[in-house]
C-alpha cells in the first residue's frame, strides 16, 4: 500500500523492518547495556582507587609538613625565649633596675 503526496511518495512497507519482538533484537539491547554497566564500574573502581592513594598521599605530605612546622615553631620560640630574657637585661642594664 502506498500514497503520493505531491512528489513525496508514502509506503507502509513494512515488511523489511525488524521488529522488537525478535530474540536477536533483545539479545543485542542486553548484551550493549551489560557492555555500557560492566565499563561504568570498572571506570569508577579505578577512579576510586586512585583517588583514596592519592588522599593517602595528601595525608602523608600534610603529616609531613605538620611536623616541620612544629619543629620550626618550637626554635623559633626558644629564639623568642632568648630574646626576651636578653631585652630584659638590657632594660635593667639602661634603666638600672634590680631585679
Amino acid at each position: 500500500m502506498s500514497w503520493v503526496l505531491g512528489s513525496l511518495s508514502l509506503t507502509t512497507d513494512t515488511e523489511r523492518v525488524i521488529t522488537l519482538t525478535e530474540a536477536q533484537t533483545w539479545t543485542a539491547i542486553v548484551g550493549m547495556l551489560t557492555a555500557i554497566i560492566s565499563m561504568m564500574s570498572i571506570v569508577t573502581f579505578n577512579f576510586n582507587r586512585i583517588l583514596r592513594a592519592e588522599i593517602g598521599s595528601v595525608r602523608t605530605e600534610v603529616g609531613a609538613v605538620r611536623t616541620e612546622m612544629r619543629s620550626g615553631f618550637k626554635r623559633l620560640d626558644e629564639r623568642l625565649d632568648h630574646l626576651d630574657r636578653d631585652v630584659q637585661a638590657l632594660t635593667r642594664h639602661v634603666f638600672g633596675r634590680p631585679e
